[in-house]
C-alpha cells in the first residue's frame, strides 16, 4: 500500500469516528432522523457512487469491492450504527439483519486484515454478544470462532 493510500485510509478512519460519535449522542438524544441522516451522508462521503452498490450486496461482495480492511470495518460500523437507529425505531427485524451484515462485513475484515484488524475483532465480538452465531454461513462461523 502507497504512503497516500495509507494517508486516504487514515483520514478516512478520523472522519468516521468523528462521525460515530455525533451519530451515537443524535441517537442518544432521540434524534433518530438526523441520525440516520448523518449514517448516509458519512457513507456518501466516504464511498461516494459507490455506496448504492455496497448496499446491494452481500458481505462478500461488498468487502471485495472495498477490499481494503480498513474500508470494510469503516462501511461495518456505518451498517452497526444504521442497525441501533432502526432497533430505537421499532424496527426489529430490520434491524437483526443490518446488525447481522454489520458482524459479517467485520469479519470479513478480520479475515482479510494481515494482522487481524483488532478493531474489526472488537466489534465483531461485540456483535456476536447480540446475534446467534449458528446462524451465520459457515465461513463466518469459523472466523467468528476464531475470535474467542
Amino acid at each position: 500500500m502507497s504512503l497516500r493510500q495509507r494517508d486516504y485510509i487514515l483520514r478516512m478512519i478520523e472522519q468516521l469516528a468523528e462521525a460515530i460519535g455525533r451519530i451515537a449522542g443524535l441517537r442518544r438524544a432521540g434524534q433518530l432522523d438526523e441520525a440516520e441522516l448523518l449514517v448516509r451522508t458519512t457513507a456518501d462521503g466516504l464511498f461516494g457512487p459507490m455506496r448504492d452498490m455496497l448496499d446491494r450486496l452481500d458481505a462478500a461482495g461488498a468487502a471485495t469491492l472495498l477490499g481494503d480492511h480498513e474500508k470494510i470495518g469503516a462501511y461495518a460500523a456505518l451498517c452497526a450504527e444504521q442497525a441501533e437507529i432502526l432497533e430505537l425505531r421499532g424496527r426489529a427485524a430490520q434491524a437483526l439483519a443490518e446488525r447481522r451484515r454489520a458482524l459479517e462485513l467485520y469479519l470479513e475484515a478480520v479475515s482479510r486484515a494481515p494482522e487481524g484488524s483488532p478493531r474489526a475483532q472488537e466489534a465483531a465480538r461485540a456483535l456476536l454478544g447480540r446475534l446467534d452465531a449458528a446462524r451465520l454461513p459457515e465461513r463466518y462461523r469459523a472466523v467468528a470462532a476464531k475470535l474467542g
